[in-house]
Order: C-alpha cells, then structure tokens, then sequence
C-alpha cells in the first residue's frame, strides 16, 4: 500500500555551485523546467526539496484549477499566460507548444535538460553552464524540428528566467550615434518592458540590462545582471502574467519567415549570460571582468594593451604619404605603439561616397607602396593596423559594378543607403570567400598586427534570396571573422560600428577590444565608458584622447581631463598632434607613460566605480592582493559647493596602511587649491579605515577637473 509519501509526484533536482552562488532547477512530471534558487551559495546539505516547497503556491479563486508558475522555459500550451520563451508553429498547427516529455542530467558545471513535445514533434534541449570561479550563468536553446512538416519559428529566448521577488527596480540602456549606453533607471514596470532592436548590430544601446532591489547601488544590494552575447537583432524583456508572476528573458529578434527548420532541421540560440550580485554594480563587475578574461577574450601571445594611434580625428580623408609618415613620426613622438591607418587608404577613395569593397591600396595616396609606410612606421618603434570595413560596399565601386546582386536587397524595393554604402549578403557563401581572399592577400602581403573593422550602417533590408536573413547574415560575419583569425592568428581585430554600436560577448570572443564610441569627448566618455564597463574589462574598452574643440561636441576640455579618461581604458590617441600646444603634447606624453607603466594593473585589477555626495565621479582599479591601486577622481560640472565632498574609498585590504600620492601632471584649474603640495608629491601614509570612512579632501569644485590617485600598501 502506497503511503502519502509515495504518492507525492516525483520532483528531480539538480544543482551547480559556484564559489560564490547556486543554481538548483526542479523538473517535474508536468515535463516544465523550474527555477528553485539563483542567488547565494547554499549549504552543502541544503533540502533542495523543502526549498522549492516553500515557494509553491495552491490555486486561488478565477485561476485555473492547476496553477502554471514562471518556469525556466515557458510556453504557451501549458497554459502559461506571460511571454513564452518559443512561439512559432508548424504549417497547418495551431501554434501551441506543450512538452510532453523532459529530462534533466548534470555534468561537472552544467545542467541540461531536453524537452519534447510528442504531439506536434518538437524538442528543445536547454543547456546552462556556471562558470564555476566568477558565478556567471550561460544560458542557450537548440530547437529541433521532430516533425514532418517545416517549423516555423518566430521567438526564441536564450534565456528565460523568473524575476527575483527582492527586484523592483529595472536598469536599462537607451543610444545613439556618440551617445551609447545612456542609462535609464526607473521601477520594474507592470505589464511588460522590452527593448528591440532591429538595425542589425548589437545597437548602440548594447545588449544588457538589470534587475535591481530598491537600496542597490555601486556597492550594495541585490542585482540580477543580463546580457545577450548576439551582434544582431535581438529583444531583452520583462513581462508580469496576470497573476503577478513576473519573467525576465534574452534572445534573437527574428522577422516573419527568417528562420524555418526543415523536418529534422535544428536552430541553436546565441548564449546568454547572467550573474547575480549581492554588492551591487560593483558586484556584477566582479563576476563579470574575470570571467571575460578568462573565457571570452581571444588568447593573445602578447597579452600587452599597446597605446594606439588612430589617424581619423588627425586626417579624415585629407592625407598623403607624406603627411601621414608626418603623423607617426609624432605619434611615435607621444609614445604610441600602434599606428591604425584609418579610413581612406585603398583605391579611388577620397571620401565616403565612393570604393568600399575595393580593398587595394591606392598607389595615388602610398606612391612608395604600403609596405614603406609600414616600414617607416616600424622603424619608429610601433606596429601597424588598417581600417577596412568588410561587411560593406559603395555604389560607385568596381565590386558593386562586377556584382551588383551581391548586396542585401529586396526585389522591387529601393536600395536605400546610409553613409553612400550598402550591405553586402554576408549569408552567401561566394560573398564570404570573395571577401576573405581580398583581407587575406592585405594580411599575406603586408605587415599587419591588427584590423579595425567597422560596420557603419544599419542592416535594412536584410533580405537573401528573396526571404529575411538578419540571422543568417550576423553568422556569416562571425565565419568570416573566424576563418581570418584561424589563417591570421596573430592579428588583433578591433570592433568598430559607427563607434560602439556592436559590443557584446559574442563579438569579443573574436575580437580583442571594441571602439566604444565615435565620441572623443572626455565628459561624454565618462558616462560611456562607466555604464560599458559594468560588463566589459577596462582593456576591452577602446579609449582615446581626442581633439580640443571636440569634433563633435565642440567642448574644449583640458589635456588632463581627456587624457585621465583615456587612460582608464585601452589608451591610445585621436587627434593631430602638430595642432596641439607644447605644453599639452607634454602631458599627453607624460599620460601615455604613466598608462604604460599602470596599464599591468589597470587591465588585471578589480575595476570599482562610485560617486561622491556631491557628484564627483570616482574610478580604481585595485590589484587582486589590494597593494595597489589607482583611482580617477573627477568632475564635469562646477559643484554645488566650493568646499567639495571628500572622496571616500571603498575595496581596501581593511587591516593596511597606504601611502598615497598623487601623480602629476596636476590638473591647472585646481592645482592652486592643494594643501601641501610637496607632501602629495611625495606620497602620505593613511590607513584604510580612515580612507573608507573620513576619506581625502581634494580639489575637486572645479568643472573639468581630474585627479588620478596611487595607492600602495606599506
């Protein structure tokens, strides 16, 4: 005779653990994956079972009899009234999706589980991994078409998981050209928020946003972090159901009839990835940079962030190989590593209307040939890179006249261009092997150490062979990176899209930093580059100091607020140094040294933001061991007060002693205002207490100004 006990339905648990997190899911005889706990590492012996009893609810009046809670991959034949994490249907089906069947096994760090619905032929096996050292999940879906009839399939999520009941608060990203990444926090809506995007990059709101409790901040309280490692079109949402259960979820946006599986056809997600943090921004920070380093980026021989060059800011379209020998010359001058020659390079281009896809050099402007150049530019101690933009072609091009099929197009439509190029059919294979033969002769023929490839207009329409491909194309440029990077290994890529319009996870498993925005203005890059370094490493993100007036917002800012910014990034240089004072050539060069001399600690450290009562906004980066470290102090605006908040600072081995200096050049408008100025110089001895709790008064009431802060444990 069965006891209560017996009859109770059978639940399979299983669990990943981190150093410092748990991931549990429940899977049932209702065949629905659950999330039991995301969050905090659990005891060893931790009742799973008890756990996840304490978190079901019994049916309530006008519900259904049999509750349908948020699961981990919601659909819409289980009853499920929320966003489902797949819709699609098969040709004369009714659109539902109901698993019949699952399960669920795990290996060292991973769950899977494997769901089939029998009545229409479908599976879809669900995969997520914890990195076991940082606590980052990675979350993906290959849906697999049982049937035989073709699937349609319109949504899928990469990731789909029940919101915490601590979150209230959402961050999420608006952006535009030299306006990436603004941030927008505001209470986690009723109803449904969601940001899609449909331009064929990552965009220029990225690709992240965050579940946040009421009191989280830089340093404190609960966040749940999620970004989409995709470099198209793609939805981030959250959704309530009308009994309140709310859903946060990340994946490809796909248009009507993009993608449809064939009988035994399979469509694998791109990877999602998520951390909960229980120390706020900060926290999302700590798991995230290591776990980039580690598992992301791209293994390099020379792991060194050399100082870049770049000549755009500095020349445009205006240069002759006389001009720009002229340029290296004085960025080798300033202490440059690497000069990118920018935009304007190959055959019959003088400006933007003309020979994208025409990748050979143009014996008008390089009448000595590339490789002197490259030559001159090596005998100044620096390697070489070149702009290309391979994605793309000219009208007015000998590619476009040999092929003018070869660009994405719609028939009967129009051939609207953006910048005077369009979007060549990156999902064609003859398109691919044409591109990679003309980049692979550049890197065969000359001496190359990195490509900054951009991507400077929107995909539309992203139509192949007469159906949507936005997808297929993404793909295409992925295999067309790899195959480069597999026959070129030592070559770094850069990623660039109208500045930081493709920066995600998946793009830099292949490319080595990004260009985080077309936008060289110091104030403008603070908010940039803070709000993109809460998933990315500092060395990832590409910085440089750039002309005054800026180009594009006509700020005249001061060489040490521009250079200071640069330097808590992937430094290099964007403007013409002939055009410079003597005196800001100098500091400039005396930055480059000091980021030179840092750079070890700044690109391997624990990044950590926050902002003073008043405003200033702070940057350190501190060394594993905490013996090290350097901070950017600094103020856009003039403050509410002469007398400024002093600078606390947080992340120090609690039990030390630092001395603390303050490296020059000081910044002139607040220079006069430091009290003692020989003992900064020389560096004064201070507990860590004291600099977490009473903090440093520094100059810091004037606009434009920044100070930079060495720290050394005696």
């Amino acid at each position: 005779m069965r006891t209560e006990e017996d009859k109770r339905p059978m639940t399979h648990y299983e669990r990943i653990d981190s150093v410092h997190s748990s991931f549990v899911v429940a899977l049932g005889e209702d065949a629905s994956p659950r999330l039991v706990h995301f969050g905090r590492l659990l005891a060893p012996d931790a009742d799973l079972h008890a756990l996840d009893a304490a978190l079901k609810r019994g049916p309530r009046e006008s519900t259904p009899d049999a509750p349908v809670p948020a699961n981990l991959f919601p659909v819409s034949g289980s009853g499920w009234l929320g966003e489902p994490a797949l819709s699609g249907y098969h040709e004369n089906g009714d659109g539902l999706v109901c698993w019949s069947s699952a399960t669920m096994q795990r290996l060292t760090h991973e769950i899977h589980v494997v769901l089939r619905d029998d009545r229409i032929g479908l599976s879809a096996e669900l995969l997520w991994r914890l990195d076991p050292r940082t606590g980052v999940l990675a979350s993906s879906v290959r849906l697999t078409n049982l049937a035989d009839s073709d699937f349609h399939l319109y949504a899928l999520s990469s990731l789909s998981l029940p919101a915490p009941n601590w979150a209230s608060d959402l961050l999420a990203f608006s952006g535009d050209w030299s306006r990436e990444m603004q941030a927008h926090r505001t209470p986690l809506p009723t109803g449904e928020w969601s940001s899609t995007n449909r331009t064929g990059r990552t965009g220029f709101a990225g690709a992240s946003f965050a579940l946040l409790e009421d009191r989280a901040g830089d340093h404190t309280g609960r966040i749940l972090a999620i970004h989409l490692a995709w470099s198209g079109n793609h939805r981030l949402m959250t959704s309530t159901s009308p009994g309140g259960a709310r859903q946060a979820s990340a994946g490809v946006y796909l248009a009507p009839g993009e993608v449809v599986l064939r009988p035994g056809g399979s469509f694998a997600s791109p990877t999602a990835y998520a951390c909960v943090s229980q120390s706020g921004l900060n926290g999302v920070s700590d798991a995230f940079h290591p776990f980039v380093r580690a598992s992301i980026l791209p293994v390099r021989r020379d792991s060194t962030r050399k100082v870049h060059f770049n000549s755009w800011e500095a020349a445009y379209f205006s240069f002759d190989e006389t001009s720009m020998r002229r340029l290296a010359d004085q960025a080798a001058d300033l202490g440059a590593e690497r000069f990118i020659l920018d935009d304007g390079w190959f055959l019959g281009r003088r400006d933007d209307t003309s020979s994208l896809g025409d990748w050979r050099v143009d014996p008008s402007r390089f009448p000595s040939g590339l490789d002197a150049f490259i030559t001159h530019v090596k005998s100044l101690g620096m390697d070489f890179g070149l702009w290309v933009e391979p994605e793309m072609v000219s009208p007015d091009s000998d590619l476009y006249r040999a092929h003018p099929d070869w660009c994405a197009h719609a028939t009967g439509l129009a051939r609207r261009t953006m910048r005077n190029q369009l979007w060549l059919d990156m999902a064609r294979s003859d398109v691919r092997d044409y591109l990679f033969a003309q980049i692979d002769v550049l890197l065969r023929d000359h001496d190359i150490a990195c490509l900054k490839w951009d991507c400077n207009r929107f995909l539309d329409p992203a139509v192949s062979g007469g159906r949507q491909a936005a997808e297929r194309m993404i793909r295409g440029t992925y295999e067309l990176m790899d195959r480069l990077r597999r026959a070129h290994p030592e070559v770094d890529i850069e990623s660039c899209a109208s500045g930081g319009a493709r920066i995600d996870l998946e793009v830099v498993r292949r490319c080595m930093r990004v260009w985080t925005s077309d936008t060289t203005d110091a104030l403008e890059r603070l908010a940039i580059q803070r709000w993109s370094s809460i998933i990315f490493p500092m060395e990832t993100l590409g910085a440089h100091v750039g002309p005054s007036p800026n180009p594009i917002t006509g700020r005249t800012i001061p060489m040490e607020m521009r250079a200071r910014v640069a330097l808590f990034g992937h430094m290099g240089v964007e403007a013409d140094p002939g055009r410079m004072t003597e005196t800001d050539r100098k500091a400039l060069a005396d930055h480059i040294a000091l980021y030179k001399h840092h750079r070890g600690l700044l690109h391997s450290g624990r990044h950590v933001r926050w902002s003073t009562r008043d405003g200033a906004e702070a940057r350190m980066t501190i060394s594993e061991d905490q013996g090290e470290a350097l901070i950017l102090a600094c103020r856009a605006d003039v403050a509410s007060h002469a007398e400024s908040a002093p600078l606390s600072i947080p992340g120090l081995d609690p039990a030390a002693r630092y001395k603390v200096s303050l490296p020059t050049p000081w910044p002139q408008i607040a220079a006069r205002r430091l009290a003692d100025p020989n003992l900064w110089r020389e560096g004064r001895v201070f507990d860590a207490t004291s600099l977490g709790d009473a903090g440093l008064s520094l100059p810091l009431s004037d606009p434009q100004t920044a100070w930079l802060l060495h720290l050394t444990r005696i």
